[in-house]
């Protein structure tokens, strides 16, 4: 005979309830990703449930995920007179690419490809960028290509990268970018067709980038006061993040010859970009005459510098990074390429920026920190109105019109600053249980952006709840008139006229543009 007391029967009751909630629990889960099924597939409630059953409320991910093991820079110099003056780009690139592997231990004879963003060079460098292959010590077994998507290149060999690791083609990459400006200047377009003049769209490809930056700042009402204002507060945070020491995580040392005016040469070593001007003042720029015409408001202060550098990212499978040991600082999310009418060619982060948070399920709100070009301030400004993003939220550490813009390198530059930003800042950022990730566009006719989450094992540890990735946008597009900042004292500019002359630099006085700058 089996006696129940009041007590034990109470138990049991209890124990079986609780097993039917924890029942109910996984079978509302299933319930909930199951109908996350049902959405179209494009739809961002769509991508936005996926983001969430990827990342789990634990922080898990997936063996497949593309990840961000590691990435460093030069230093960026003044094209023409600046500290790279006489560096050859494959010194400049060997440099990154040694010392992004140096840093993580890794043999370069674990990659599977590596992808150079180059404009300037002849076949956009491939020569170049197996010489400095070479010179990094990398075998002849392990290939290498280059790719020019103008200024967005550096961008582009990540995503190339990126690709290949997705379509399980390779398993690590190496995604770089490099431009020197000072021993390779822009020059006639080649042949093109006789019929270009009566093709407006065509014809819109050879107007010279300053024009375009004006064009964008008649079209959309940016004052010259507002281009100004915007270019002061670039110097102003370039210059602050220079003094604490923000960029040293980041830059490559670099040892190499230097010409002087007399022609004696001297080893000097550059670890500090040599554009930013703490001294520049409202006053300052105001005094700088129209660069590209006679009543324009563009000038050698609200436009980028003309520069020389480089830059390494290094990418790979989750999986295969786990396996060799390395470090995972962030995850590629998605990204996008969108094109932009040639002749307001500068507007092109406001469309690609969109386009990459929609592929993730987010919206500009989201988003933390934007990183966005700055090629000229007129489309910065525009783009960063369009997007309705708080100032304060854009460039934190200065951009082009500060550090330079070297072509090829600038879009994998900006991945390694932000790289650096997100894991000093990451602290704050996962303590309140946000995570953040980047989007970035480029060029004349056509924007790319990307979107990327940083990893919270790289900083406290991973967050007890998984919420959609706050956001740090880069934006990026193409430019290129020959505009040095260093001429600001004297009112002058340089800029890139056509039939492969060297630039010519204009009197003080004349605001108008010489020629033609044939660059699509």
């Amino acid at each position: 005979m089996c006696y129940v007391t009041a007590e034990r029967a109470e138990c049991v009751q209890l124990c079986v309830l609780s097993h039917l909630i924890a029942i109910l629990v996984v079978v509302m889960h299933r319930i909930k990703i199951l109908s996350g099924h049902l959405r179209p597939p494009g739809s961002s409630e769509h991508r936005r449930d996926l983001w969430r059953s990827e990342c789990g409320c634990a922080g898990s991910s997936s063996p497949d995920d593309v990840v961000v093991v590691h990435g460093r820079r030069t230093a960026v110099g003044k094209a023409k007179r600046g500290a790279f003056k006489d560096t050859t780009p494959d010194e400049l690139l060997s440099a990154v690419m040694t010392a992004v592997l140096t840093d993580v231990g890794l043999s370069p004879d674990k990659l599977g490809d590596v992808c150079v963003g180059n404009v300037l060079q002849p076949g956009a460098g491939a020569l170049m960028a197996r010489v400095a292959h070479f010179l990094s010590g990398f075998p002849e077994t392990v290939p290498v290509y280059t790719v020019n998507r103008q200024c967005s290149s550096g961008l582009q060999a990540l995503f190339n990268i990126a690709g290949a690791i997705r379509s399980r083609s390779i398993d690590l990459g190496l995604a770089c970018g490099v431009e020197s400006m000072s021993l390779r200047s822009i020059g006639e377009p080649g042949d093109l067709s006789s019929r270009l003049t009566d093709n407006d769209k065509a014809r819109d490809c050879i107007i010279p980038m300053g024009i375009t930056s004006e064009n964008v700042a008649e079209k959309f009402g940016i004052s010259r006061e507002q281009q100004d204002a915007f270019a002061l507060s670039s110097q102003q945070k370039a210059a602050r993040a220079q003094d604490t020491g923000a960029f040293q995580r980041e830059i490559v040392p670099v040892s190499t010859r230097f010409v002087d005016a007399d022609g004696s040469e001297r080893q000097v070593t550059v670890d500090r970009d040599d554009g930013v001007r703490a001294g520049t003042t409202l006053a300052g720029l105001g005094k700088l005459r129209p660069a590209f015409k006679p009543d324009g408001s563009t000038t050698a202060g609200n436009s980028s510098q003309v520069s020389d550098g480089a830059a390494a990212v290094l990418i790979g499978r989750r999986s295969a990074v786990e396996v060799l040991g390395l470090p995972v600082l962030g995850v590629l999310r998605a990204s996008a390429v969108v094109g932009v009418p040639p002749d307001l060619m500068g507007i092109g982060p406001a469309v690609a920026i969109p386009a990459a948070l929609e592929q993730a399920g987010l919206t500009v709100a989201d988003i933390d920190v934007f990183e966005i070009n700055e090629a000229f301030a007129s489309q910065a400004l525009y783009c960063v109105e369009k997007l309705g993003i708080p100032l304060e939220k854009v460039n934190p550490n200065g951009g082009a019109i500060a550090l330079g813009h070297p072509l090829g390198c600038t879009g994998a530059r900006q991945v390694v600053t932000l790289l650096n930003e997100l894991r000093r800042r990451g602290r704050s950022i996962l303590h309140e249980q946000r995570s953040v990730s980047k989007s970035a566009a480029g060029s004349r006719r056509f924007s790319c952006g990307f979107l990327g989450q940083l990893e919270p094992g790289q900083t406290t540890g991973r967050p007890e709840t998984c919420t959609p990735p706050r956001a740090v946008c880069v934006g990026q597009r193409r430019h290129h008139e020959c505009v040095q900042q260093g001429d600001e004292e004297a009112a002058e500019t340089v800029v890139s006229v056509a039939a492969g002359r060297t630039p010519v630099r204009l009197p003080e006085g004349r605001g108008e543009y010489v020629g033609m700058e044939f660059y699509c």
